[in-house]
């Protein structure tokens, strides 16, 4: 096609204009005319420090119950999960050589009582020879040993009741033992509570110290034992709230409080361990439910809070924002607490008098002026 002078001219100068309109329009100053913009207060942010961790959940008391001499088990009274009463019969022994020995041990005690008895008699004869033997030595009849002979029996016969009084008391703590033995010969109920596991059957035999049931007491809370790492067990402190969450009840949240703080690392995992008691629920919790555990520390940094859209551009936790300063959109670098939700927390670089540009950061400039739109 062919175009002449005139139309190549106009042609020219249409394709000037439409660069000229493009292009932005210098005042007479050379600086770029003021661009709309939105903004948001900065303000100071209502944020406390959160640990989080996962745990398992138990009973805060829960005991390994064993008798305390060996022997074959007559008869366990209990089942896994069952509840039980303070005082309930749990399992017994075969107790016919227990009971056996605690007879042999009142046996032994009675002699020793009668030996008592036959110590006294033998020391009121002793002192009976010995008053005659003195009064015979003062009138000149008896000789001066003779004399020393019945005080020598005087002073045995003390020491054989002194002995004797001694097998009793040995015999009174023989029987003790005994009735103690007989005693720990049945496992009962410390408390309220339930089996959590039966460990033994009937008929086996088993040895002193042997755990029958592992039991869990309803008198005391339910707790989850969580481990926190170094980092973190500086920011907790006793009494401090916590959030629990369970697989069991989805989009469930339950309470808690810190109630214990280890005082030293576990020199396995060197991790410290943390007990936090659930608060009382109708929900049902079941020993070794796995539960999720946010736990809101004293800690509350100084920060401030922006809306995420006035993040120009970040590095780790170094970033940029737009402030207005007389007008102009001013690029101001930022320290980076933590991001939550649709907030930037920020730790350096802003305070709550500033003013955030929010919408069209990526088209400015700084030092640029701005209009903050009235939207």
């Amino acid at each position: 096609m062919i175009l002449h002078r005139k139309q190549i001219t106009l042609l020219l100068g249409l394709i000037a204009l439409l660069a000229a309109c493009g292009q932005p329009e210098k005042q007479d100053n050379g600086q770029q005319p003021p661009r709309f913009v939105e903004t948001a207060q900065a303000k100071p942010a209502d944020y406390r420090e959160t640990v989080f961790a996962t745990g398992k959940l138990s009973l805060e008391e829960e005991a390994k119950l064993s008798f305390k001499t060996g022997g074959v088990i007559r008869q366990a009274f209990v089942s896994e999960g069952q509840s039980v009463r303070k005082g309930q019969l749990l399992a017994e022994l075969a107790l016919d050589e227990i009971s056996a020995q605690a007879q042999q041990a009142r046996l032994g005690q009675q002699q020793a009582e009668i030996g008592v008895e036959n110590a006294r008699l033998g020391l009121r004869l002793a002192e009976r020879d010995y008053q005659n033997a003195l009064g015979l030595f003062r009138d000149s009849v008896a000789t001066l040993e003779q004399l020393q002979n019945a005080e020598v029996q005087l002073d045995n016969a003390r020491n054989q009741l002194a002995a004797a009084q001694k097998a009793v008391a040995m015999g009174v703590e023989q029987v003790q033992v005994a009735d103690f033995n007989l005693k720990y010969s049945r496992i009962t109920a410390p408390a309220d509570g339930v089996i959590l596991k039966k460990l033994a059957e009937a008929n086996e035999l088993v040895g002193p110290g042997t755990p029958v049931f592992f039991f869990g007491s309803r008198e005391k809370a339910r707790v989850v034992r969580v481990n926190i790492t170094d980092k973190d067990i500086i920011k907790l402190r006793l009494g401090n709230e916590a959030e629990l969450h369970f697989d069991a009840y989805p989009g469930e949240t339950f309470r808690g409080t810190v109630r214990e703080i280890a005082s030293m690392a576990d020199p396995y995992t060197g991790t410290y361990e943390v007990e936090v008691e659930v608060a009382p629920t109708d929900k049902t919790l079941l020993s070794g439910f796995i539960a999720s555990v946010e736990v809101v520390t004293n800690i509350t940094p100084e920060l401030v809070e922006i809306p995420i859209d006035a993040l120009l551009g970040a590095n780790v936790l170094k970033g940029e924002v737009f402030v207005v300063e007389d007008g102009k959109a001013v690029k101001a670098p930022v320290e980076i607490y933590k991001v939550e939700g649709d907030k930037l927390l920020i730790q350096r670089g802003l305070d709550s008098a500033d003013r955030v540009i929010t919408s069209g950061v990526g088209y400015l400039e700084d030092q640029q002026p701005v209009m903050i739109s009235q939207k």
